[in-house]
């Protein structure tokens, strides 16, 4: 008994895993999105990232909701992806593990949408306005596209 009980507690303090494509594709994201803002900012962003993945009128993975075309700026204005700044990388990686495992709250309360207070987009008259942090405006969305895959 001695020997499962420790088996037991052995896997027990193991740390939970993830995936590691779609940490990585949710680390870039905050990255390349948010990493100028403070901690509660680099949350946002990626828990707007996962908003998107269990909502219904997006793609179901971190990485197809990433890499949906003109949804994130960074994904098809810049040409090499690959941080230059490691120790921001590095904070991206550990925020990206915390809200995968679901260690953090969402700070946006539930936002799937967002962006930096320095541009007014058209699209915000249709949302409604959850949250401001650091930069960016994070809002909400319960409706449906007209069109599949229509956006605007």
């Amino acid at each position: 008994m001695g020997i499962v009980t420790l088996a037991v507690a052995t896997a027990m303090m193991a740390p939970p895993t993830v995936d590691s494509k779609q940490h990585e594709c949710l680390a870039l994201n905050i990255y390349h999105e948010a990493r100028g803002e403070r901690l509660e900012g680099q949350i946002a962003v990626a828990q707007v990232t996962l908003n998107r993945a269990t909502h219904k009128e997006w793609p179901s993975t971190i990485c197809d909701v990433v890499y949906q075309p003109k949804q994130f700026s960074w994904t098809h204005m810049i040409k090499n992806h690959t941080p230059s700044d490691s120790k921001s990388y590095d904070m991206a990686k550990v925020i990206a593990r915390d809200v995968m495992i679901g260690n953090v709250a969402d700070p946006t309360d539930g936002a799937v949408f967002y962006h930096a207070n320095w541009v007014n987009p058209s699209w915000t008259s249709s949302l409604t306005l959850s949250k401001v942090i650091g930069n960016h405006l994070f809002y909400t969305w319960d409706g449906t596209w007209d069109e599949p895959g229509n956006t605007d």
